[in-house]
């Protein structure tokens, strides 16, 4: 696996990046953009993409499939994430074969390094569905499945019948809201911890404490904020597509943040969440009203 960023092995005994490429947050706001991103991704080192079916899971694949045919890239070098996406809909178990071919196709894909089961909501019995994923393991569409959004509760609940084990937890996590009891759970059960946020709000960003230490370390806000979770053993996806900005992301493996620094960034948590899946919902259904830039503005975890 030939790649400048470093991998966290999971209790299934395979590999993931500790930094990856997100594109579940976008929606069509970025068609025709975000091919290029994930090209460019691929060119500078990138090796996990975490896709979602949000309007550019097929521009996404166009995109792999273009490196790996130029043979920029392998396909066994690459760590891709599906997700199952609407719980109210895609969370039928009669549904989940479906929802997953659909996935492969637009990704231009025989399988997944791992499938995700994303928001679990009200009364649904997700455990039945996870049995049904479990099956996608077991006849080779998927080599790992996974968790977002899970509490310790909804964890616990699914530990007592699972056959395979989800090798991550997907779920918001920055120093203004550290789910230490979540993040505790997770890794006392060998449950990566992969963080979608690690950038909260522009109110994190302008923090004083993360600026004073990006003085410091002469890096960004952006940059301490990433090193932190890497620190912790997380592994982050933030959302970028840049060039610049990714390559930037990067830039965090030659430095490490002190034991002090660490505290002090552990002492900034407001238990204050800043990712809204129902705004979110609204803005891939309204996106082509809104720009990028003012997507950045309205919603702290879109980075250009």
């Amino acid at each position: 696996m030939s790649s400048k960023i470093p991998y966290k092995t999971l209790n299934n005994n395979t590999k993931i990046p500790l930094l990856g490429f997100s594109s579940w947050g976008w929606g069509d706001t970025v068609q025709g953009i975000i091919g290029q991103g994930v090209k460019d991704a691929i060119d500078l080192g990138y090796r996990y993409f975490d896709t979602a079916p949000n309007g550019i899971e097929q521009e996404v694949g166009d995109a792999l499939y273009e490196k790996i045919t130029d043979g920029t890239v392998n396909r066994e070098d690459l760590y891709i994430v599906g997700k199952l996406w609407d719980p109210k809909v895609f969370h039928d178990p009669a549904l989940i074969k479906d929802a997953v071919l659909s996935t492969l196709r637009n990704l231009n894909l025989t399988y997944l390094d791992s499938y995700i089961l994303q928001c679990p909501e009200g009364d649904l019995q997700f455990v039945d569905t996870w049995h049904e994923m479990e099956k996608l393991v077991d006849n080779f569409v998927v080599k790992s499945i996974g968790l977002s959004n899970f509490n310790e509760k909804q964890i616990d609940h699914l530990y007592t019948s699972a056959r395979y084990l989800p090798v991550t937890n997907q779920f918001d996590c920055n120093p203004y809201l550290m789910q230490v009891e979540l993040c505790e759970l997770c890794k006392s059960k060998s449950l990566a911890v992969t963080v979608y946020n690690p950038f909260g709000s522009s109110t994190l960003l302008e923090d004083a404490t993360i600026n004073n230490l990006a003085q410091k370390y002469r890096k960004t806000a952006e940059q301490i904020l990433l090193r932190y979770q890497i620190q912790q053993g997380h592994v982050a996806i933030p959302i970028a597509i840049s060039k610049n900005k990714l390559k930037e992301n990067m830039d965090i493996f030659k430095f490490d943040i002190s034991k002090s620094d660490m505290v002090a960034l552990g002492k900034l948590d407001r238990n204050k969440q800043y990712t809204s899946f129902s705004a979110l919902s609204y803005v891939i259904i309204d996106a082509k009203s809104l720009s990028i830039d003012k997507l950045n503005n309205f919603f702290s975890f879109f980075h250009k």
